[in-house]
């Protein structure tokens, strides 16, 4: 079954690529009108409130302010990124910052739930932890029944580049 993802039931029905449903600027409005719901601090979330499907997430920016760029990564024992090549890679204005797919037997459930315990096994978005701010993160997440995470992810990575000129900040490719 291949099913149109993102509520396309409204008259302010979205732009869409195949049965993706793309957002018209990518901001917390925008995201729940697409079905985008939780909207919760990433780190030390309550992951009881994960759904167990295939899905994508984003994680959110929202306090305007441009953060510093920290030297160190505790996360992950991989380097860390040099700050000046993160500081070019910041997107100021933006507030989604990352975007990922949760597939695999617990979906959401299991990989978001991987990013916000801060585990060494979910290394996607690693630049995140060389935030300043990265306690003041959002999480928000779209089921995708019916429709490969994959595919979502790839559609809304490349709408994000088309738009900005780049994949989201912590996003390294497509």
């Amino acid at each position: 079954m291949d099913e149109t993802v993102g509520d396309l039931g409204r008259a302010d029905t979205p732009e869409t690529t195949g049965t993706v449903a793309l957002p018209r600027e990518w901001n917390r409005a925008e995201l729940k009108r697409l079905g985008f719901t939780g909207f919760v601090s990433l780190i030390g979330m309550d992951r009881s409130v994960l759904p167990r499907e295939h899905g994508v997430y984003v994680v959110l920016h929202e306090s305007g302010e441009r953060p510093r760029f920290l030297a160190t990564n505790v996360v992950t024992k991989r380097l860390p990124y040099d700050p000046a090549q993160l500081e070019k890679k910041w997107l100021t204005g933006r507030s989604v910052v990352y975007i990922g797919k949760a597939e695999g037997i617990r979906g959401l459930h299991a990989r978001v739930g991987a990013f916000s315990r801060q585990a060494e096994n979910h290394s996607g978005g690693r630049a995140l932890w060389q935030l300043d701010s990265a306690a003041d993160l959002l999480v928000a997440w779209l089921e995708t029944p019916g429709v490969s995470a994959l595919k979502v992810e790839q559609t809304y990575l490349q709408a994000f580049k088309a738009e900005h000129g780049g994949y989201p900040f912590a996003n390294r490719r497509g």
